[in-house]
């Protein structure tokens, strides 16, 4: 057996299941963490499907090399990473960058890329370069958030259930261009034209947005919806709409309710109290690999100072 079970202070159970699940080497000799991963690939499969995320610490975890051996060692097929909003850089054939913006801003909870077509089933993290304070990549179970709101709103979920949500989410301004925010990426890099005409074509074929606002400066607004926030995949329920949006500025996102009617505003505030009371943050050590179940998993950025480097892999 190449793991043994670790524990993490931070962890939480849901029901008899620890979040996330935690593998250390079971000896010295065996922290070639590739090759472990060939030898109890079904079980460690298995082990993301029950737990949702899975932590290997203490393996021998250098290079970008190693990583993607790693993630090699799971059979799984690349997920095609297309340009988006922010900035990632390409390492390897299948090894990025995590989000590259300034490390002292906070990256709000979300299922990687869940507004597209097409969205990654799991995701890969690798500490390359632990934060010296801060930092953490923070994680937390989507079915149980889903839980929670039809515990503390259940009239609110009813009518998102029926009516849906239209959301929006903004793009770089013309200021904020090239800068390390979060959104650093003009409306024209992503949709790949200076059309607004032809903009609005691309994003409701390539993206699925239902429209496109634009603002004079520079900005625009991706406007996705009417659609239920929550989905089910694989027996596991997801809160998949980033209705908070991805910075800690509430206006670069915005919300109604499918009939055009006011979304409440209490409605973020509990949201986000939900996913703060039931998160795992991931305090990193260097070499550490994080998995996730990207249908079932949302994760966040806290704050950090730098030097942190975060290196990530997505999977169909």
């Amino acid at each position: 057996m190449g793991f043994t079970e670790g524990s993490l202070a931070e962890a939480k159970l849901i029901g008899d299941d620890v979040f996330p699940k935690t593998f250390l080497p079971a000896a010295v000799s065996e922290r070639n963490l590739a090759k472990s991963v060939l030898a109890e690939r079904e079980s460690l499969v298995a082990a993301l499907r029950r737990h949702r995320a899975l932590l290997f610490r203490g393996f021998d975890v250098i290079s970008v090399d190693d990583f993607e051996r790693v993630v090699e060692a799971f059979e799984w097929d690349a997920f095609q990473v297309i340009s988006g909003t922010t900035t990632r850089s390409k390492l390897s054939e299948r090894i990025y960058t995590a989000n590259e913006a300034s490390v002292d801003l906070f990256i709000n909870f979300h299922h990687e890329m869940s507004l597209r077509p097409t969205v990654p089933s799991k995701i890969f993290f690798c500490c390359s370069e632990p934060s010296p304070e801060g930092g953490e990549t923070s994680i937390v179970a989507s079915d149980v958030i889903v839980e929670k709101m039809e515990e503390r709103l259940p009239e609110f979920m009813a009518k998102v259930a029926d009516v849906g949500i239209i959301h929006g989410n903004k793009t770089a301004t013309n200021a904020e261009v090239g800068t390390q925010a979060i959104f650093n990426k003009s409306w024209m890099s992503y949709l790949g034209t200076d059309d607004e005409a032809e903009a609005v074509k691309r994003a409701k074929e390539n993206f699925s947005c239902s429209t496109v606002h634009f603002f004079s400066d520079g900005s625009a607004e991706l406007i996705f919806g009417p659609s239920n926030p929550v989905v089910e995949r694989e027996g596991k329920r997801a809160w998949i709409i980033p209705i908070l949006g991805y910075t800690d500025n509430i206006n670069m996102a915005s919300n109604k309710f499918g009939d055009g009617s006011a979304f409440p505003l209490e409605v973020l505030g509990i949201y986000e109290q939900l996913l703060e009371e039931n998160c795992v943050d991931i305090k990193w050590q260097k070499g550490d690999i994080l998995l996730l179940d990207n249908f079932a998993v949302q994760h966040a950025r806290r704050p950090g100072k730098p030097p942190r480097r975060v290196l990530a892999c997505m999977c169909k």
